[in-house]
């Protein structure tokens, strides 16, 4: 996260605006970037520079809303064009992981509801999106709950940054930032998880 801080302090705020709203639009259909580089980090940054005065708190907020909400659209939207391929062509290694079957698990479990219980958790907000529009989950109620996971979660990151700035020099921020990150984690994940242990009933696209 240090890196990522000191890389966005040095760009002009628009760009950095720019790189907030990017990250968690394109982590649904690139999740390898996902993975490498947690949209999640990049709105705490932007907490924390918030915190330092070199963002806008309401632009800060705008685009990490609106890029969550971009980036379910954009995932669902590759789901149903080519969900189906894609998951045909995806080794055994992945398609036999936890994380796969936990994701599969939270579509076949909650339908559009999964990319809210996702969107606190990297593994499921990379897959969750693309699945649900493999499973032609409908437009309206994903819609829905994209729009009210996005307004919890990118503030909820943003507020991490901002709480980890102002926290920095007195209890040490990354501290702060990885207890209330675990907390986060730990209490949005959990029903897809116990549904996992359940058993990932299958899934087929609706006609």
């Amino acid at each position: 996260m240090d890196w990522l801080q000191a890389q966005l302090s040095t760009v002009p705020v628009w760009l950095t605006l720019v790189i907030v709203f990017l990250l968690p639009t394109v982590e649904p259909v690139l999740p390898v970037l996902g993975m490498l580089l947690p949209s999640q980090t990049a709105l705490v940054v932007s907490g924390v520079l918030t915190h330092q005065g070199s963002l806008p708190l309401a632009g800060a907020l705008l685009a990490a809303v609106l890029g969550a909400v971009a980036g379910n659209l954009l995932g669902h939207a590759v789901g149903r064009v080519w969900g189906g391929r894609l998951a045909a062509g995806l080794p055994a290694r992945v398609t036999e992981s936890r994380k796969y079957r936990a994701a599969l698990s939270a579509v076949s479990t909650y339908s559009g509801r999964a990319v809210l219980l996702g969107r606190f958790n990297v593994a499921l907000r990379t897959m969750v999106p693309v699945m649900c529009g493999t499973v032609r989950v409908p437009w309206g109620p994903y819609l829905g709950w994209s729009v009210l996971g996005s307004l919890l979660w990118a503030p909820s990151c943003v507020a991490l940054g901002l709480l980890a700035g102002s926290s920095w020099q007195q209890w040490g921020g990354s501290g702060v930032l990885v207890a209330a990150s675990v907390l986060l984690l730990a209490t949005t994940s959990l029903p897809p998880l116990l549904s996992l242990r359940r058993g990932a009933p299958a899934v087929a696209p609706q006609a």
